[in-house]
C-alpha cells in the first residue's frame, strides 16, 4: 500500500513537472505569443514595482535638492528597467552570442530613447490639452531643452562612433559612464541656487493610500529603515521582471527567426519605458510641464550612457573578455543613425515651438509610425527582397554602408589600443 502511494505521488510529480515544462519552457520561452504574454506581464509588474521604488526614494531623498534628486534617485528609478535588461542580456548570453545579445541590449536602450522622445511627449501634450479646461498647449523652458538636448545628441554621437569598433572592451563602457558624470556635474553646477532649501517632506502629512505607504509611514520611528526595505524589495522584483523581458524577447526572436535586436528595439523598449511614461503623465496632471517633458531627455542620457555603459564596463572587466562586434555592430549602424535623426528633429520641435499643441501630437505620431515601419522593414530585409517595407528599409541600409565602413575605421583608430 505504501509502495502504491509513493508510486502515485511520483507519477503526480512527473506529470506536474511535465506541465510546468510545457507552460514555462515550451510555451513562454519558445513561442512568439508566449514570449509576448510574458513581456506584457513583466511590464505590468515593473510599473507597480517602480511605484514602490519611487515612494521609497521620495522619502530617502527628501532632503536633497530637486536637481540632485532628479539627476540621481529619480533617474535611476525610472531607468532601472533599461539598466537591468542590459545586465541580463549580458549575463544570459553565451560566448558565441555575446555580440548579438549586446546589440539587442543596445537596441532596447535605443528604442527606449526613441519611445521616450516621441511617445511620452505625445501623451503628455494630449493629456494636458484634453484634461485641463482652457489649456490649448504646453510651454516648456528652452534652457533645459537646449542643455539636455545637446548632451543627448552628444551621447548619441558617442554611441554612433564608439560602437562602430570591431571589438568592444570594458573601456567603451567606462567612456559612456564618464560622459554621464560630466553631464551630471554640469547640471549640478548650472542648477539655480536655493533649490535645496526645502528640506521638509511634503508627502509625509498626506494620508497613506497604498499598502506600501501604510507600511512605510505606520510610525515615525523606523520610516527610513522601512523605506530601505521597500527599495530593496522593489529592486529585486524589477530585476526578476527584467529577466523575464529578456527571455520573452529571445523566445519571440527564436520562434519568428528574427534578430532579437529588432524585438528589443520595439517591444522591450516600450515595456521598459513604462516607468518613464507613468512619471511624466503624473507630472503633467500636476501641471509640472517642464518636468514632464524635459525629464524625458535626462532619462534618455542615462539610458544611453549608464544603463548601457556601466553594466558593459563591469561585465567585461570582471570576465576579462572583449566582444567581437564586427557583425553585430553592422546591424546597428542604421538604428543609431535613425536615433540621431529622430532626436535632432524632436529637440528642434521642442526648442523652436513657442507652445506644443495637438499639431505637434500629430507630428510626433507620424515620426513614431515611420520608426515602427522602418523597424519592421529592417527586421525582414534581405538583399533582393521586393516587399515594399523591407525594400524601403533596405534602400536606407544600403545607402549608409559606406558610412559604416568609415565609422568602423575611425572607431578602430581610436579604440584599437583598448
Amino acid at each position: 500500500m505504501r509502495f502504491e502511494i509513493i508510486k502515485i505521488i511520483s507519477h503526480l510529480i512527473f506529470t506536474l513537472n511535465l506541465i510546468l515544462k510545457m507552460v514555462f519552457t515550451d510555451f513562454l520561452f519558445h513561442t512568439w505569443y508566449g514570449g509576448f504574454l510574458l513581456m506584457i506581464v513583466c511590464s505590468l509588474i515593473i510599473a507597480k514595482a517602480c511605484d514602490i521604488f519611487e515612494a521609497a526614494t521620495d522619502y530617502l531623498g527628501r532632503n536633497m535638492s530637486e536637481g540632485v534628486k532628479g539627476a540621481t534617485l529619480n533617474a535611476i528609478g525610472s531607468s532601472m528597467p533599461e539598466l537591468l535588461t542590459t545586465v541580463f542580456f549580458l549575463a544570459f548570453a553565451s560566448n558565441t552570442d555575446l555580440g548579438r545579445d549586446l546589440a539587442a541590449s543596445i537596441g532596447g536602450d535605443t528604442g527606449s530613447a526613441i519611445f521616450n522622445s516621441i511617445v511620452i511627449p505625445m501623451l503628455v501634450i494630449w493629456i494636458v490639452i484634453a484634461s485641463i479646461a482652457g489649456v490649448k498647449g504646453v510651454t516648456i523652458a528652452k534652457k533645459v531643452i537646449l542643455r539636455d538636448g545637446l548632451f543627448l545628441l552628444g551621447a548619441e554621437i558617442l554611441l554612433l562612433v564608439l560602437l562602430s569598433s570591431s571589438y568592444i572592451t570594458h573601456w567603451h563602457g567606462w567612456v559612456f559612464t564618464a560622459f554621464y558624470l560630466v553631464y551630471l556635474a554640469y547640471t549640478l553646477k548650472t542648477m539655480p541656487k536655493g533649490d535645496g532649501e526645502n528640506t521638509e517632506d511634503e508627502n509625509q502629512d498626506e494620508e497613506a493610500e497604498t499598502w506600501y505607504e501604510k507600511f512605510q509611514f505606520k510610525s515615525e520611528n523606523g520610516a527610513v529603515l522601512r523605506s530601505w526595505v521597500l527599495l530593496l524589495i522593489s529592486t529585486a522584483v524589477i530585476a526578476g521582471s527584467c529577466a523575464g523581458l529578456v527571455e520573452g524577447c529571445k523566445g519571440i526572436s527564436e520562434d519568428l527567426n528574427i534578430n532579437p535586436l529588432f524585438i528589443a528595439l520595439v517591444v522591450v523598449a516600450a515595456a521598459s519605458s513604462v516607468p518613464d511614461t507613468i512619471i511624466s503623465i503624473k507630472d503633467a496632471k500636476k501641471g509640472n510641464y517642464d518636468d514632464a517633458l524635459s525629464n524625458v531627455l535626462g532619462s534618455n542620457i542615462f539610458d544611453i550612457t549608464i544603463s548601457m555603459g556601466l553594466p558593459l564596463a563591469i561585465f567585461l572587466l570582471v570576465t576579462g573578455q572583449k566582444i567581437d562586434f564586427r557583425e553585430a555592430g553592422a546591424t546597428l549602424i542604421d538604428i543609431r543613425i535613425m536615433l540621431l535623426i529622430i532626436t535632432a528633429i524632436t529637440v528642434a520641435v521642442f526648442y523652436f515651438s513657442k507652445k506644443l499643441t495637438m499639431k505637434h501630437v500629430g507630428i510626433l505620431g507620424f515620426l513614431y509610425a515611420v520608426f515602427i515601419f522602418y523597424s519592421i522593414g529592417a527586421a525582414s530585409y534581405e538583399p533582393g527582397k521586393t516587399d515594399f517595407i523591407a525594400s524601403t528599409a533596405g534602400s536606407f541600409i544600403q545607402s549608409i554602408e559606406g558610412l559604416g565602413i568609415i565609422l568602423r575605421d575611425f572607431a578602430d583608430a581610436i579604440t584599437g589600443s583598448w
